[in-house]
């Protein structure tokens, strides 16, 4: 995504580090010059600068690899996955209380990613993979999601998004998902999406009441019947409280223990 005030060369030092990630053997400055678009003098001062800050490092192969000084950062993200891997117990019960499969996801930049799920105890069901990212303004899960997201970013968002998804051709979708959030405190989306099955999402708070993830069900149209749609809201509603009540505490906890 091109937001804005960007700095193009720190764009490129991102781009270089998730390059990194995906090559396990790491990589030439030839091979990084190419992948990246840019000469391979700029290559060089964007490698120097990591190098000096022991992002990177040259391997006994004479390529380039991730290193050792991004183990902090690392070990911070392993922290908050964490967080939200303790709301498994969470996800199980309200799944066997709905019948639903039921995932939860988080925000990464213009992307929307699952991280969780439980599986509906029905022998049939609709189900969601984990670790697959999707547009962060599609669907119910864009709609918590972005539920705190100021409305001109949204609609920056939306432009910019590549995928081709109903939210990216009618910006309003996204923005009366966000409405139904305010005003109901859930979002339902009854099919209006790219795999035809009817969501229904709330956002689950951290810290300060920021959005920190967004908890959905999934099932068919005979799911949310106008008389179910209520009471499968208000029991994910509960559940979406009690995963917040989790962060909270385990962010209080990090905060004694870093004292």
């Amino acid at each position: 995504m091109n937001l804005p005030n960007t700095i193009p060369a720190v764009e490129k030092s991102i781009a270089m580090l998730l390059y990194l990630s995906t090559h396990e053997l790491g990589a030439t400055r030839t091979e990084l010059a190419t992948a990246l678009g840019v000469t391979r003098s700029t290559c060089y001062r964007i490698m120097q600068t990591l190098l000096g800050a022991d992002f990177i490092r040259k391997n006994e192969s004479n390529r380039y690899e991730l290193s050792n000084g991004l183990l902090p950062i690392a070990r911070k993200v392993t922290m908050a996955t964490d967080r939200f891997s303790k709301m498994l117990p969470i996800l199980e019960d309200l799944a066997k209380d709905t019948g639903l499969c039921c995932k939860l996801s988080i925000r990464q930049g213009d992307s929307q990613l699952p991280i969780l799920r439980a599986e509906s105890p029905r022998l049939v069901s609709v189900s969601s993979k984990i670790g697959v990212r999707f547009p962060v303004i599609e669907g119910s899960v864009g709609a918590a999601l972005l539920s705190d997201t100021p409305e001109s970013m949204v609609r920056l968002l939306a432009l910019q998004c590549k995928v081709v998804v109903p939210e990216s051709g009618n910006t309003e979708l996204v923005m009366e998902g966000i409405s139904q959030i305010k005003k109901k405190g859930y979002c339902f989306n009854p099919g209006n999406n790219r795999w035809n099955i009817d969501a229904m999402s709330v956002p689950v708070y951290g810290s300060e009441k920021k959005v920190a993830a967004a908890l959905t069900l999934l099932g068919s149209k005979e799911d949310f019947s106008e008389a179910g749609e209520a009471r499968l809201a208000k029991r994910l509603i509960r559940a979406s409280r009690d995963c917040s009540s989790l962060l909270v505490a385990s962010a209080r906890i990090n905060r004694i223990s870093n004292r």
